[in-house]
């Protein structure tokens, strides 16, 4: 990811903090090409921030956060810092617009996703776990019970793989009136979901197009699934129009999938017109940016 990208900049480069001539800390840089309108700009996407903690109190993070956000880029994003990061950055000059750290969950199993709650509270793990075959039995009984949204099938619709050169010409035909949007083709894209696909934290990989009886391409979605557990959702994308018949297609193959629930964040987008600033397109939720485009997915924590 550091150096083989698609998109790879030496001017957009990671840094590294030496002590006494010992790694004391990293920050990781994926480059990234976007547009602002017509305008191309440079994007630096942060990754990976990391201070030995024997240093944490001293200058080295606040040192280290400046240097990245004091590169040539014309934009730095960072969209999976935790508290601590998050305060860093806007310490240090950035900015936290609110639209874009809303998230939404859409259940599927009812039962199985309350159970996966209470699995993460204090005293309640090991009986939430015990009770896993009843709430199996309850999401059962409850699918078969009209009407389930999850099991209908739309006359003439239907989903397909998703390939990435299907992705790009997707994005290319649906830009929509967003203000700032990444700039993908064919080349970036493959090798974008083949990292993406390599992080199995949240389980494999799905990616599917949504089809309609005359053949037409409606939209797509990319999400992780994994059996009994709450899928995470990448990116959707849908001609005017068609948004709702390709959520209903997610829901439904994630339901087919064995998902308790999907997750995703906010798509400010479809909330409000926005004007053509950098920063106003934050703001106001005119970035045409998902999950693919930032931090979130290039964690390395359990794989």
């Amino acid at each position: 990811m550091l150096y083989a990208s698609p998109w790879r900049d030496a001017a957009l480069h990671s840094w590294i903090a030496e002590r006494d001539g010992c790694a004391a800390g990293f920050a990781g840089v994926l480059p990234r090409r976007m547009l602002l309108g017509e305008r191309p700009l440079r994007v630096a996407v942060g990754f990976l921030f990391m201070v030995d903690p024997a240093l944490r109190a001293s200058l080295l993070a606040p040192q280290l956060a400046r240097a990245m956000l004091d590169g040539p880029q014309d934009l730095f994003i960072a969209d999976g810092a935790n508290d601590a990061a998050r305060r860093l950055l806007l310490s240090a000059g950035g900015r936290s617009p609110l639209l874009y750290g809303l998230h939404w969950t859409r259940p599927l199993r009812p039962a199985r996703y309350a159970l996966s709650l209470a699995e993460n509270q204090p005293g309640l793990g090991v009986a939430a776990r015990a009770l896993r075959p009843a709430a199996a039995l309850f999401d059962a009984a409850a699918a078969r019970l009209p009407p389930n949204r999850f099991q209908r099938q739309v006359p003439g619709i239907e989903d397909q793989p998703l390939s990435a050169a299907a992705m790009v010409a997707l994005l290319r035909e649906f830009p929509g009136d967003s203000a700032l949007r990444p700039v993908y083709d064919a080349r970036s894209l493959a090798w974008l979901l083949e990292q993406v696909a390599l992080k199995t934290r949240h389980g494999a990989l799905r990616s599917r197009s949504v089809i309609d009886e005359r053949g037409r391409l409606l939209g797509g979605f990319l999400y992780y699934v994994r059996a009994g557990e709450i899928g995470e959702v990448l990116q959707i994308v849908a001609r005017p129009g068609a948004f709702g018949i390709v959520l209903q297609r997610l829901f439904a193959d994630a339901w087919r999938q064995g998902a308790s629930a999907l997750r995703g964040r906010l798509e400010p987008r479809q909330l409000q017109s926005l004007h053509s600033e950098v920063l106003a397109a934050f703001e106001r939720g005119a970035a045409d940016l998902s999950r693919l485009d930032g931090e979130w997915w290039l964690r390395f924590a359990g794989g």
